[in-house]
């Protein structure tokens, strides 16, 4: 009895000390790819140039003055949106993921799954078409394709709780079905869309949807951030309700959880999340997948410890994904969606792959 009960201390103690281990991994790299990032683009600034930036004394790094502004320009009014931003999505599409497939109790969940990518991508490439043919006013085109977007987004929320609610209840089946005929026709409208648009603006599409944090601004960082984080403030207080629901409905209703309630409120919750990045950013894709999938393996499947280091280990990968894309043809890029599928692709063959070899052991 004595020898059992020690066995199970020292394999807690173990797990703990793996949990550890990966949220500090997570900690430490997350520092070190925002300034790597930072640091590369087609200006190169090196730490001792960011970090007189950040004091504000740059005379010990140049005598010119255009180099100083052209320097304090490219760090904080440049990079710095555009890498809060990334990681912010990052973070934002990785608690997406894990939270969808708590949900619907689907490894292979993600926010692709519930159609809102895939209508704002829609509603994106209608107003780059609407755009090209009527007179945009200058003040409104940077707003105009992120606010199509959000509509967009927005109108899938409605049609998923339209198709797959009824009185008050959200059927998970419903919803994935739901989810896969809102992706069906969207993707339909949007190959009618790439078809009849002009070649510039059959680029513009092409590369939005692929995902880019190019032009991000100060303003747009700071509403996405208050976006992210009220979001995942609020399905972190929901995290024990989803843990209960990740192993069953009945188990969950047997402890006294409104597993609709909670469902409802989480889908629309996730779908905000969602909307806002992909509105200014394009989609991102597999982030929702692959993240929450590795950050399993390092750890373990409770929210408590899942949901933080998913938000870490989302912002490190498309802060690194957006820092490799720059690199690669520099001075031009890449889109950030191409660097996620390549890494995403073979985790997710391998996920399947997974899956099969479990139910031939069953």
């Amino acid at each position: 009895m004595q020898i059992t009960e020690r066995s199970f201390q020292f394999e807690r103690v173990a797990r703990q000390q793996k949990h550890r281990q990966a949220l500090l991994l997570c900690i430490c790299t997350l520092p070190f790819a925002f300034l790597l990032s930072l640091s590369i683009g087609a200006v190169d600034v090196s730490l001792w140039q960011m970090l007189a930036s950040f004091s504000g004394d740059l005379n010990d790094v140049t005598s010119e003055s255009n180099m100083q502004a052209m320097q304090r320009a490219i760090v904080f009014e440049i990079r710095m949106p555009r890498i809060l931003m990334t990681m912010l999505t990052g973070a934002g599409l990785a608690i997406c993921g894990v939270v969808l497939q708590s949900i619907f109790r689907n490894p292979l969940a993600d926010p692709g799954l519930i159609g809102v990518s895939s209508c704002a991508a829609l509603f994106a490439a209608l107003g780059f078409f609407i755009s090209s043919i009527f007179i945009v006013s200058e003040w409104l085109l940077p707003y105009f394709i992120p606010v199509m977007a959000f509509i967009g987004a927005l109108v899938s929320v409605c049609l998923l709780f339209a198709v797959a609610g009824r009185n008050k209840q959200v059927n998970t089946l419903m919803l994935i079905l739901a989810g896969v005929a809102i992706n069906a026709g969207a993707m339909t409208l949007l190959g009618i869309i790439t078809v009849i648009v002009d070649d510039s603006t059959l680029r513009q599409i092409s590369f939005w949807s692929m995902g880019s944090y190019a032009g991000i601004s100060a303003s747009v960082s700071v509403m996405t951030t208050f976006v992210i984080f009220v979001g995942a403030y609020l399905l972190w207080q929901q995290k024990n309700a989803l843990m209960l629901m990740a192993i069953g409905e009945k188990q969950a209703k047997f402890q006294g959880i409104d597993t609709e309630r909670v469902k409802i409120r989480s889908l629309i919750i996730v779908s905000a999340m969602i909307a806002v990045c992909v509105s200014f950013t394009g989609i991102v894709g597999f982030v929702g997948l692959v993240v929450p999938h590795i950050c399993r393996m390092l750890s373990t499947s409770h929210l408590k410890v899942l949901m933080p280091m998913c938000a870490m280990a989302g912002a490190i990968l498309v802060c690194l994904a957006d820092t490799l894309a720059r690199m690669v043809i520099a001075p031009s890029e890449l889109p950030v969606g191409l660097i996620t599928s390549v890494i995403g692709v073979p985790v997710f063959v391998a996920l399947i792959y997974q899956e099969k070899r479990k139910q031939m052991d069953v």
